[in-house]
């Protein structure tokens, strides 16, 4: 069987609340392949990692973190109903860099098209002097994946990719010569594609690999759909449960 990455989303959040210390520290304990978060900047451009722009689905009260500072980000409890982490607050993404033990990937999520989140990110990274082979940027924004290389030449890039389905003849976009075309344009390195296996299935995947482009997918938590694009040949699977499903796999 092909060797893959095991990503942690959001850290361990099967287990620990999504996008917190507990859960990206679990991801470490567990040792699986990497982690993944999504990125933000307070209002006093501090980078803070939580999925949302807003706290309310995660949080004990609803504020919007770009208009917010870091310390108001701090008054929020992100337990997300885990009774066991209550107290638990948003991490900035240098205390998750502090974590991140040496090899372990790191995919970062840019959530807003807003290059001052690339700077920032990049002045994190350098300041902790994290290897650069360890990160992943991701973002669904084309504009995002097209500057990362400005600011990070030499940081994976990789096009968060969703389908939709073209009602009048059951086809899915973007197409593989559609997405290879966009890839090949903004010089990323690959694509991190929903896990929609109607849209996104062996042929795609084999256009992108005989292309040259990583391909990566998201949010997989089921053993047979894992073991099937294993044997289509991905190279990175983000899981909720990611060393759950790896020992299931894999048999260790």
């Amino acid at each position: 069987m092909k060797r893959v990455e095991w990503i942690s989303h959001r850290g361990e959040s099967a287990d620990a609340p999504e996008n917190t210390l507990s859960a990206f520290k679990l991801a470490m304990e567990r040792d699986t392949e990497g982690i993944e978060t999504d990125i933000h900047l307070t209002s006093d451009n501090i980078l803070v990692c939580i999925h949302d722009s807003e706290t309310g689905r995660v949080g004990d009260k609803n504020i919007h973190i770009e208009e917010s500072t870091f310390a108001e980000t701090q008054t929020v409890d992100v337990c997300n109903g885990k009774a066991d982490y209550k107290g638990e607050k948003i991490p900035t993404f240098r205390s998750v860099l502090e974590i991140l033990k040496p090899g372990k990937k790191f995919y970062v999520e840019v959530k807003e098209n807003d290059e001052k989140v690339l700077s920032a990110m990049q002045k994190e990274i350098d300041a902790l002097h994290i290897p650069h082979d360890q990160i992943v940027m991701i973002s669904f924004h084309r504009e995002i994946v097209a500057a990362s290389k400005k600011y990070m030449p030499d940081i994976k890039t990789l096009w968060l990719t969703s389908f939709k389905e073209n009602e009048a003849d059951g086809s899915f976009s973007p197409s593989a010569e559609e997405t290879i075309r966009f890839l090949q344009t903004a010089k990323a390195d690959g694509i991190d594609a929903h896990a929609l296996e109607k849209a996104f299935n062996a042929a795609y995947i084999k256009a992108l690999k005989n292309a040259g482009f990583h391909v990566a997918i998201w949010t997989v938590d089921l053993e047979d759909v894992a073991r099937r694009y294993i044997d289509m040949g991905v190279d990175s699977i983000t899981s909720n449960c990611a060393a759950k499903l790896r020992n299931a796999v894999t048999g260790h």
